[in-house]
């Protein structure tokens, strides 16, 4: 078989296997969707050159997709790592013309967001309360998992120090709620909020003053899939439109966008 012939083989397969992903998608409607939309974003990546969004599982082309394309709206990135690996907010702000925030406690993920972002990077970890807080780094292996101490799910801990790479270091980090994030930042109505804080999402999100913030839609990390998050979130009149990957997307239902 010649080299051209294995590269047509291959991607055949791939699309084989897009479509299998997209025929599975449209009978599913459990957090099953959540990995089957990660598969789906992997394989547009490898077909499609062009295919610029960086998310983990797809959550930056979920809310392109439920804005329209729309330009120059704005955003807040909590737990924002590098501001580049996985980021749910990298192809709006560059693509789309995005303004906004990233939140990241880790200094030197925070140097290197930095360096590539546009955005105003901040050193903080969003929490319940103000104040400060001891925060476990993962300086190797899962390094985008690292959290706050307190709110960090020990099972998740567990299988975080199980790879055989671990190595994690304790820090004093300054802790924000995220209403006072937003209104320190100039941005307390942003359209769109990623939450990805490794166990502190229901602990914030309790604590938030909805109806002081309008925020069309957000992505909050759910790991565990705990019923909290949809009871906040439901509450405070939102739906739940989307899985990817851990992440729950969820859409105002009286606003627009």
């Amino acid at each position: 078989m010649t080299t051209d012939e294995r590269v047509a083989r291959a991607l055949d397969d791939l699309r084989a296997a897009q479509a299998e992903v997209t025929a599975a998608l449209s009978g599913e409607r459990s957090r099953r969707r959540g990995g089957l939309n990660r598969r789906l974003h992997e394989l547009r990546r490898m077909l499609d050159p062009g295919y610029a969004y960086t998310s983990q599982a797809g959550q930056d082309a979920v809310v392109d997709r439920i804005f329209g394309g729309r330009r120059g709206l704005g955003f807040a990135d909590v737990g924002g790592y590098d501001g580049v690996t996985g980021s749910n907010t990298l192809f709006l702000e560059q693509r789309r013309g995005w303004h906004g925030i990233l939140a990241e406690p880790v200094p030197a993920q925070l140097a290197r967001a930095r360096e590539v972002r546009r955005c105003p990077c901040l050193p903080y970890a969003v929490a319940a309360r103000n104040g400060e807080a001891e925060f476990l780094e993962v300086a190797r292996g899962f390094t985008q998992m690292s959290g706050l101490a307190e709110s960090y799910d020990p099972a998740i801990l567990a299988q975080v120090r199980a790879d055989p790479r671990h190595q994690e270091r304790s820090l004093r980090v300054e802790t924000r709620t995220l209403s006072r994030l937003l209104e320190e930042a100039g941005l307390p109505h942003p359209d769109f909020v990623s939450l990805d804080i490794e166990g502190g999402e229901e602990a914030a999100l309790a604590a938030f003053p909805f109806d002081r913030h309008r925020v069309a839609v957000w992505a909050i990390e759910n790991n565990t899939g705990a019923p909290g998050v949809g009871a906040i979130m439901r509450a405070a009149g939102y739906d739940l439109v989307e899985f990817c990957g851990p992440d729950e997307i969820w859409r105002h239902r009286d606003l627009s966008t």
